[in-house]
């Protein structure tokens, strides 16, 4: 019975994870600030590789950095991509087209979907 119980809580964690990544960028699509931005180039940051992406507002000029995902389609220097971020907190931010932010929720459902089906495997036995 504890065995089920586990893999009960870490499904719903997983759930959890999917369900709080698609909110995030759901609001940043709805209450952040969309802007064009260009990818100046990349840096070697604490947490990894990742890109400058330079924009203009009303407020002045901004530069951050977007993690570089290990795999997947880079950005091109130069290109221009389309970049949702919450002013007041620039780290909560997402580049429209970005594949690794959707393939990572869908990891999570498929570890949840895993732990129910090892669950019911248990059930049965």
């Amino acid at each position: 019975m504890l065995n089920v119980i586990i893999f009960l809580v870490g499904a719903l964690i997983m759930f959890y994870m999917a369900l709080r990544s698609v909110r995030a960028r759901q609001q940043l699509r709805t209450k952040g600030v969309c802007v064009q931005a260009t990818v100046s180039g990349t840096v070697q940051s604490r947490d990894g590789a990742a890109y400058v992406l330079e924009f203009t507002t009303a407020g002045g000029s901004h530069r951050l950095q977007y993690p570089k995902p290990a795999k997947g389609k880079s950005f091109a220097e130069g290109s221009v991509v389309t970049l949702y971020y919450d002013p007041d907190a620039p780290e909560k931010m997402f580049v429209e087209g970005d594949k690794s932010v959707l393939g990572a929720e869908l990891l999570y459902v498929g570890i949840g979907v895993a732990l129910l089906v090892l669950m019911v495997g248990i059930m049965n036995r």
